[in-house]
């Protein structure tokens, strides 16, 4: 076992005592021959993948260009993952349970700005925050790297990927469909179940409104749904946002069980830099005819190319994998990824 090797198991010992397992590995792939890399590899996989020990590589086949290789066992999975941070790009490892609560997070390599996006793999308070969420953190919630925001927001991004992996293409582990949209305080996360083509309850499973003001929509929302077994009710007086999430949220969820958004247009739903990006598209066939954002939370200022030129540009391709707008990656991988999910909810 290397030397960082034996550094890496100190604080996953402690750590486990909180029945969490948290660590940054700083030269896990350094100075070593490839046989040694991928016996490092699978030591840290198995630290990682919640429960521990032995698992099964998976063949991934979603639209998460982030993910790169899926582990699996009994417990959860283990997802290796490349995203870009300010500087350059980062490796890392999450591990998520089966019920979608993030377990672990190790962040293998990274070549961000030194002392700034590298403190990446060893700010304990920034990682630990990481943990224990399902999808639905925001950069409010985690301690971010002082000085290093984008790198910190790129690392939350894939974390909260990596926890709605687990929904399976938007169903969660007792087989409801999961949908996500955006509330006045953030994502709001929903399940519903189906009996047929009838919607048989909407649960509200995340949020981050104000009761005292979202209160009755999160409430009343719901139940409207069930009632009218369609998405498209009024909304809640005062509470338009919570409102309109709650109902984007659910139209989400059922798009992905071959429902169509408005005008049997298909939804999909991804993260940008700020928040969810979701998508309204239309199909004739197999030909991509309309791609149309319907609801984001990016900084018109810096995103307003990306929100304008992406859509035409897939349009234009007939295909998702077009080139990013510079200056506005993250906006531009949020719409491409979002298009790959309304698209893959039609497959």
């Amino acid at each position: 076992m290397t030397d960082s090797m034996k550094k890496l198991l100190i604080p996953v010992a402690v750590i486990l005592a909180c029945a969490l397992v948290l660590f940054g590995v700083s030269a896990a792939f350094n100075n070593t021959a490839v046989s040694n890399e991928q016996q490092e590899l699978d030591q840290i996989i198995q630290l990682v993948i919640p429960g521990g020990g032995s698992y099964e590589v998976e063949e991934y086949t979603g639209s998460d260009s982030s993910i790169k290789a899926v582990y699996r066992n009994d417990n959860g999975v283990a997802l290796r993952m490349t995203i870009s941070g300010f500087a350059d790009d980062i490796d890392l490892l999450v591990g998520v349970q089966n019920d979608g609560t993030v377990y672990s997070v190790s962040v293998l390599d990274s070549h961000e700005t030194f002392g700034l996006g590298q403190n990446a793999k060893n700010d304990w308070d920034f990682l630990g925050s990481l943990l224990g969420g399902t999808g639905d953190k925001s950069i409010a919630d985690v301690d971010s790297i002082t000085g290093a925001t984008i790198t910190s927001s790129a690392v939350l991004s894939a974390i909260n990927n990596a926890a709605k992996f687990m929904a399976d293409a938007g169903v969660s582990a007792d087989g409801a469909l999961v949908g996500e949209g955006s509330g006045f305080g953030g994502p709001i996360t929903v399940e519903v179940t189906m009996d047929g083509d009838d919607i048989t309850s909407v649960t509200v499973v995340s949020n981050s409104e104000t009761p005292s003001i979202a209160g009755d929509a999160l409430e009343q929302i719901p139940a409207a749904i069930v009632e009218a077994d369609t998405a498209d009710v009024d909304i809640v007086a005062g509470a338009t946002y919570t409102s309109n999430g709650i109902i984007n949220a659910v139209k989400d969820a059922l798009s992905k069980a071959g429902a169509g958004g408005t005008d049997g247009a298909l939804t999909g739903t991804a993260d940008g830099f700020i928040g969810p990006i979701t998508v309204e598209v239309t199909m004739d066939g197999d030909t991509i005819t309309s791609v149309t954002v319907v609801d984001n939370s990016e900084t018109l200022s810096i995103a307003s190319g990306a929100l304008e030129q992406i859509p035409q540009a897939i349009v234009e391709a007939n295909s998702p994998d077009v080139d990013t707008v510079a200056g506005a990656t993250y906006t531009s991988n949020g719409i491409i990824n979002a298009v790959k999910d309304a698209i893959g909810a039609a497959e």
